[in-house]
């Protein structure tokens, strides 16, 4: 008997000490099913179906845009488009077919499957390896479009490692679909810098408060034939830029749309070169020191789609006021004047609802000459008018201020600095249904207002991973 009570053949004893132990060879491995796929090509589309995956079509489809035209507005612009032999959508579709697939496959299963490859077309890639790799890992199995998509969520910082991989990473890491948007604020960019980010073709480009030096390209280009950029959106409030550089940006920018200027030094040149963005909407030039009469001239002959602008506190004289209201383009709808004092006067009131009729934002605060005959003005020729600021406009009677209910369009006035709190009860209840002094500040053409700082104009500025 053994120590566990069972029954111990002496046979068994005799032979035990000469037993051999078997070898990790001799171990009979536990039997695995293997499946190996094999395809029909008479049966492959109706194989796909059920998998939930599909061969790639072989004819051409259009790229979608990184950056999405509906939310930002963007043009697409004539000068260089990246070929492409599908979508990135198609390929997000295959390719998240095809991992749902091998992840409920069994670990056998999953490495008898089919490569990637198979459902991804590699001839568009101009590595010559791509066609003999089978590495489900590579990354050479990945097309173009493949590739920039899963770029779209690495940083700015990242797409520059990235670009030191290999030859074919350097061009899909600068490709313009990747650079489209991008927020440089508060940065110090050394010359040289900003030429190579215009050149990446970046359309949305946020600049507040940036220090830039120049010069801005390290190859300098000649003034007769300066180097064009895509910009379609710039925010240069209250950057650091000397005269010189400002004129070299501006004069590449062709096809600007919204555009900042606060709190910069401008001269007329500079503002020939606004001029000639025959699509600009949104103009800031707020507290821009340096404009003058002959500066207007380009600006209200050559900007005729221009909606709002803001050229409040920019110290213009009575000449260029007197300029301005008589020749500002029709098309204007937004407009702030304030900050003018003695330049403005009734008569330019009238001169500016004469002209510009379909007014719907109108900010005439802080000129001290006007008086109520300018509300008069305003009333009987303004039927569209949404917004009217007079704060600070002493000489206007409080009375007067009452005409404005007969604007049948109207929804808020501010008059702040001129009417004590009695008073005000009194002008809220004449204006019954009208928002009197609700706005503080003015956001006619600004970029960013309240504390949205990642946007210019309702359009982001950062991709998904910065």
């Amino acid at each position: 008997m053994d120590e566990g009570g069972r029954k111990v053949n002496e046979e068994d004893l005799v032979r035990a000490p000469h037993r051999k132990r078997r070898t990790a060879d001799e171990i009979q491995k536990p039997r695995v099913i293997r499946m190996v796929w094999d395809f029909d090509t008479e049966t492959t589309d109706a194989m796909m179906d059920n998998v939930g995956v599909a061969m790639l079509p072989s004819e051409e489809t259009p790229k979608d845009e990184i950056v999405d035209e509906a939310e930002a507005g963007l043009k697409q612009l004539p000068l260089h488009s990246v070929p492409s032999s599908l979508s990135v959508t198609t390929v997000n579709a295959r390719k998240s077919s095809f991992q749902k697939v091998r992840g409920n496959l069994h670990p056998v299963e999953r490495h008898n499957m089919p490569p990637l490859s198979m459902f991804i077309n590699t001839e568009s890639s101009s590595c010559p390896i791509s066609k003999c790799a089978d590495d489900i890992g590579s990354w050479v199995l990945l097309s173009d479009e493949v590739i920039l998509y899963l770029f779209t969520w690495l940083s700015k910082s990242d797409l520059n490692k990235c670009a030191r991989v290999c030859k074919r990473w350097n061009r899909l890491a600068y490709d313009e679909s990747l650079w489209r948007r991008l927020d440089l604020a508060d940065k110090t960019l050394h010359r040289g810098i900003l030429g190579r980010v215009l050149d990446r073709g970046v359309a949305v480009l946020r600049l507040c408060k940036a220090m830039i030096k120049t010069p801005l390209y390290t190859i300098s280009s000649s003034p007769n034939q300066p180097r064009i950029n895509r910009l379609q959106f710039l925010d240069l409030s209250m950057a650091t830029i000397t005269l010189s550089g400002l004129q070299e940006l501006l004069a590449g920018c062709q096809y600007l749309r919204n555009l900042s200027l606060e709190t910069c030094q401008v001269s007329d040149v500079i503002c020939r070169y606004i001029a000639q963005n025959r699509n600009l909407e949104v103009l800031n030039l707020c507290m821009c020191l340096g404009i003058t009469e002959s500066g207007l001239v380009p600006l209200c002959n050559g900007l005729k789609q221009l909606d709002s602008l803001n050229i409040a506190w920019t110290n213009m004289g009575a000449g260029a006021v007197v300029y301005l209201v008589s020749s500002l383009p029709l098309s204007v709808t937004k407009l702030n004047l304030s900050g003018c004092r003695e330049a403005l006067q009734d008569e330019d009131v009238l001169q500016l609802c004469e002209n510009c009729s379909n007014m719907k934002e109108l900010d005439l605060s802080d000129a001290t000459e006007l008086t109520s005959v300018s509300v008069e003005h305003i009333v009987r020729h303004l039927f569209h008018l949404e917004y009217l600021a007079l704060s600070r406009c002493y000489k206007i009677l409080p009375s007067s201020l009452g005409l404005v209910r007969h604007i049948p369009t109207i929804l808020a006035l501010d008059v702040f600095g001129m009417l004590k709190e009695t008073a005000l009860v009194w002008l809220r209840e004449a204006l019954h249904g009208i928002e009197v002094n609700k706005f503080p500040f003015s956001s006619i053409a600004r970029p960013t207002t309240g504390v949205r700082r990642t946007s210019i104009w309702g359009l982001r500025v950062r991709d998904n991973a910065t």
